[in-house]
């Protein structure tokens, strides 16, 4: 694009902090560490393939595949031309903004907005809060659809326009096995990424609708009003009406001028932050140089503190603290942030460089108490918008692997495993009964590493009282015995509870380079 226009993307960008749109887009001069992230890039992926089925959902469309700007305009300007007519991927321009539909249906002048989003949906009421504002877990969402159909409405005032979120409804089950695997990956001679449904399955996508359309008028009216948040919780820009913001988000963009700098927690998870690549600068150190000239991103930060909340986080940056050599030794400051036992331990282990691991003589009390063999496991699993199976909802879990290391008293060490090597079957029963022989034959410890092993284990135990197969009862009874839950506010805990060492660690061990993190993958 020649100009700059504000899309869907950098809309979203701003919500989160206006200033990024200074530093997006400069992959050249500016580091970005989403356009590494992997994980992300999986997720859009699902978010490619929840957007195909969405098509096939309103067939006989007709999708914009134009490259230039210009021209999708000018291809999206004909086919609106008809009285009837679904278009993927329209573009609409106003002014200095510039959208993407994901589908637009129209019939004379009533027109279906549909943004189509790969987010699980259950019921409608999750939108809203029990004070009738927008959910915090949606917001994101519905702001990206009031975006868009404010950019249309000023383009085309006479329609009647409904928006909708189409999403994953968790409520249906596939009735097509094999779903999941009738979108493939394509890419095109430039690398773009496309998903396609093969040409002979087009007629077998099964008669349950796993999107559901949902209108989001109420939302998006809530919002038009600033009625969607409540105003002692609103931030400054929140504060702001939602025309004029954002016309003053695609003017500083459209000029490319940095939006004002107002830093606080939301920076811990930017983007733009850069310790790493010195060919490239980091957005994240410029605006907190804005804030203090002499910062040092190198310096210990109170955004490095475990678990330490974002209030807490505002009143310091507000009182100009944000160093944590500048919160240690400040009795005041710390007595009224009344820091937990393992915090004030990584601020004085941090400042001090203290470079020596933390032992609590209670973890040996624990270690008593196991019994040999000890059973370490780990589980590889998936969830995904499209099921890969027949009978099974969207983001219904599925685990296909585990691995487990088994200490025995004498020292000796044995691994096993386990992998669904079969294409096309569901893995999870097998896989119950393949780990039940390994690790529930004998009375030894079982250990895992926080909840995913404890919560896909329930999962699979709610699927097998679904199925109802007499054969289960013996599995349910086991999965019972190792696992705890929550049920009617009270916790139960199985005879033989998995012991979770991330809460071991936590209670009874410190090491200075965890610094504000217990995950096994970061330190």
């Amino acid at each position: 694009m020649s100009k700059r226009y504000l899309t869907k993307s950098r809309f979203k960008s701003a919500l989160e902090c206006p200033t990024k749109l200074y530093y997006t887009r400069k992959d050249k001069e500016y580091a970005d560490k989403s356009k590494k992230d992997k994980f992300l890039s999986a997720l859009a992926e699902g978010g490619y393939q929840v957007g195909e089925l969405a098509k096939y959902y309103h067939p006989n469309g007709f999708e914009v595949l134009s490259k230039r700007d210009d021209e999708q305009l000018k291809e999206t300007s004909e086919l609106l031309k008809k009285k009837k007519v679904i278009i993927y991927e329209p573009a609409i321009k106003f002014e200095n903004f510039f959208i993407r539909v994901d589908v637009l249906v129209k019939d004379g002048n009533n027109v279906d907005l549909i943004e189509v989003k790969a987010k699980s949906f259950i019921s409608e009421s999750e939108f809203y809060s029990d004070k009738g504002f927008i959910s915090s877990s949606w917001r994101s969402y519905l702001y990206d659809i009031a975006f868009q159909n404010w950019v249309t409405k000023n383009v085309y005032p006479n329609w009647n326009i409904t928006p909708f979120l189409m999403l994953a409804d968790k409520n249906q089950k596939t009735s097509v096995d094999g779903m999941n695997q009738l979108f493939t990956l394509k890419r095109d001679e430039t690398n773009d990424k496309s998903f396609h449904v093969d040409n002979d399955m087009k007629n077998d996508l099964g008669q349950n609708k796993l999107l559901t359309k949902v209108n989001v008028s109420r939302a998006v009216k809530l919002i038009y009003e600033g009625k969607d948040k409540s105003e002692e919780d609103k931030s400054v820009e929140e504060k702001k009406e939602f025309c004029s913001r954002l016309r003053e988000y695609a003017n500083y963009y459209e000029e490319d001028t940095r939006y004002p700098v107002v830093v606080g927690s939301k920076c811990k998870k930017c983007e733009f932050k850069n310790d790493k690549e010195p060919s490239l600068k980091s957005g994240y150190e410029q605006c907190w140089k804005t804030y203090d000239p002499h910062f040092n991103i190198k310096s210990h930060h109170i955004f490095d503190l475990w678990r330490f909340n974002k209030k807490k986080a505002e009143g310091l940056i507000s009182r100009g603290i944000y160093k944590l050599e500048d919160l240690y030794g400040n009795d005041e400051i710390l007595t009224d942030l009344n820091l937990k036992d393992r915090q004030f331990m990584q601020l004085e282990k941090m400042v001090t460089r203290d470079k020596n691991e933390f032992v609590d003589d209670l973890l040996y009390d624990e270690i008593g108490s196991w019994k040999f063999p000890l059973h370490f496991i780990d589980f590889e699993t998936s969830i995904v918008a499209i099921p890969f199976h027949i009978n099974r909802s969207p983001y219904e879990q599925i685990a296909f692997q585990f691995s487990c290391h088994t200490l025995y008293g004498d020292g000796t060490i044995k691994h096993k495993e386990w992998i669904e090597h079969r294409r096309g079957a569901f893995p999870n029963y097998e896989f119950v009964k393949a780990l039940k022989k390994v690790v529930g034959e004998d009375n030894g410890t079982i250990f895992r590493y926080a909840t995913h092993e404890n919560s896909v284990l329930r999962q699979i135990r709610e699927q097998m009282l679904d199925d109802g197969r007499s054969e289960f009862s013996v599995y349910i009874e086991w999965i019972d015995n190792i696992t705890e839950q929550w049920e009617e506010g009270e916790k139960i805990i199985g005879p033989s509870n998995m012991v979770d060492m991330l809460k071991l660690v936590k209670k009874y061990y410190y090491h200075p380079r965890m610094k504000g993190s217990n995950s096994i993958k970061s330190v």
